[in-house]
């Protein structure tokens, strides 16, 4: 097996915006993001859970701010390189807790950070994969084939995520290329949320359709 531990150093609810500054502490070669609800602000924060810091078994932690809702995803991850044409198990202890929506690890083709996926084209064509983590800690795995060509081939995007509101764990954490004998995780990462997201955003751009907005200021005053 190929062992390859996670440590490479790589709109209102669209946007997406870097989490947790702060708040908890960023491990060394983790990507915290989050859903930014305007005015509010980010809706996770994401990093190492404090109460694991002094532990001899950190974890990390997404963790909502508040009630959120159904379509805004808080997350924590990496990139990891050279997996082009592979199958690859990200596999994990994982805990939930006062989730409404879903929680767990989350395996992505290429370089888009995983709240945004919703939005992109690869979403429908390579979707991300997840498997949902457990009241209690349980053992979960996503496996996912990588691309051997197209845009980001060899790259996939491992961590962990969680949708709306609660707090999600996971520790022990390591990727691994597998054979061929490993089925593929069928689960799709976000796929109600993504629906929702997308819904509004066609929502939004047929409303604009039907309005006319000049430029305002062009003589700059």
């Amino acid at each position: 097996m190929d062992y390859r531990i996670l440590l490479a150093a790589p709109l209102a609810a669209v946007a997406v915006t870097a989490s947790g500054a702060g708040a908890l502490r960023q491990p060394e070669g983790w990507m915290a993001m989050a859903s930014y609800a305007w005015p509010q602000g980010q809706t996770h924060e994401a990093g190492v859970a404090p109460e694991t810091e002094a532990s001899g078994q950190r974890a990390l932690t997404v963790k909502a701010l508040g009630q959120r809702q159904p379509t805004e995803i808080g997350s924590i991850s990496q990139y990891a390189f050279g997996y082009a044409g592979k199958r690859v198990r990200l596999t994990a202890q994982v805990k939930t807790d006062g989730i409404d929506g879903w929680g767990g690890l989350v395996v992505s083709q290429g370089f888009d950070p995983l709240p945004f996926l919703a939005f992109t084209n690869a979403y429908t064509t390579t979707p991300p994969l997840g498997a949902a983590g457990c009241p209690e800690w349980c053992e979960v795995s996503v496996v996912a084939d990588v691309p051997a060509d197209g845009e980001g081939s060899g790259v996939v995007n491992v961590g962990l995520a969680l949708v709306g509101s609660g707090q999600a764990w996971a520790r022990s954490l390591r990727l691994e290329a597998v054979g061929a004998d490993v089925p593929v995780t069928t689960d799709v990462f976000a796929a109600k949320a993504a629906g929702q997201l997308r819904e509004s955003a066609l929502q939004g751009k047929q409303l604009m359709a039907g309005q006319k907005k000049t430029p305002a200021n062009l003589s700059l005053r």
